[in-house]
């Protein structure tokens, strides 16, 4: 079964001569529960292509359809409820908010709905990922991997049917990141959710279940 179907998605930059055509005609079917690894150059649209299926951003033409969800006939604020209970995001720079504990990072996302954590479920969630003595702690008080981990630890906790993970592991040295990548694939594996990746490095994206090379805005087969 399909979780995510991309339909000859196209997303063009700028007029005339110097138009880039950040994605040509991409089509493309992730399989529910699987891990998949995109690749490519920088500038070649994987980036891109992750904000459309995480509803970030619209193509000029095409259709995402994420979860039995298309989104190109959603409103903004519809788009923002899809992204805050369909779809969890992990960033390479980590994105967490300097002010707020590992705790209230982590909860973040329900805040913005008016909700609250299962506490069974975020018990189990700190407990997986190591973080149950540094709830009060602040992300400048964590390392590289520690904050990553907090980030994975936000979205998982609305249980998001989708986890997308953009060069999760590019601000990490070689082992932290190896050690963040396999706790992300086995938090994927435990909670039965989808992992799109996106990463340049090769050894990585061997941990997939599938790798997808972008280049030029068109899918290498």
């Amino acid at each position: 079964m399909n979780i995510v179907t991309v339909k000859n998605l196209k997303k063009y930059y700028g007029k005339g001569e110097s138009q880039v055509k950040a994605l040509n005609g991409i089509d493309l079917q992730v399989e529910k529960g699987k891990f998949t690894a995109i690749i490519g150059a920088s500038g070649s649209g994987k980036t891109t292509l992750l904000n459309m299926i995480g509803g970030l951003d619209l193509p000029d033409e095409g259709e995402v359809v994420v979860d039995g969800v298309s989104l190109s006939g959603l409103k903004e604020r519809e788009l923002a409820v899809f992204r805050r209970s369909k779809v969890g995001f992990v960033y390479q720079n980590f994105n967490l908010i300097p002010s707020l504990t590992v705790r209230e990072n982590i909860q973040f996302p329900l805040s913005l709905a008016g909700t609250t954590p299962d506490p069974v479920f975020f018990q189990e969630i700190i407990s997986f990922l190591r973080l149950g003595e540094r709830l009060e702690a602040y992300p400048g008080e964590l390392s590289g991997g520690g904050q990553q981990r907090v980030a994975i630890a936000r979205a998982l906790i609305a249980k998001p049917s989708i986890i997308l993970a953009d060069e999760p592991t590019g601000n990490l040295d070689s082992k932290s990141g190896q050690n963040v990548l396999g706790l992300l694939k086995m938090s994927v594996e435990t909670y039965h959710q989808t992992l799109i990746m996106i990463t340049h490095n090769l050894e990585l994206a061997q941990m997939a279940d599938r790798v997808v090379r972008i280049e030029d805005g068109r899918i290498c087969q």
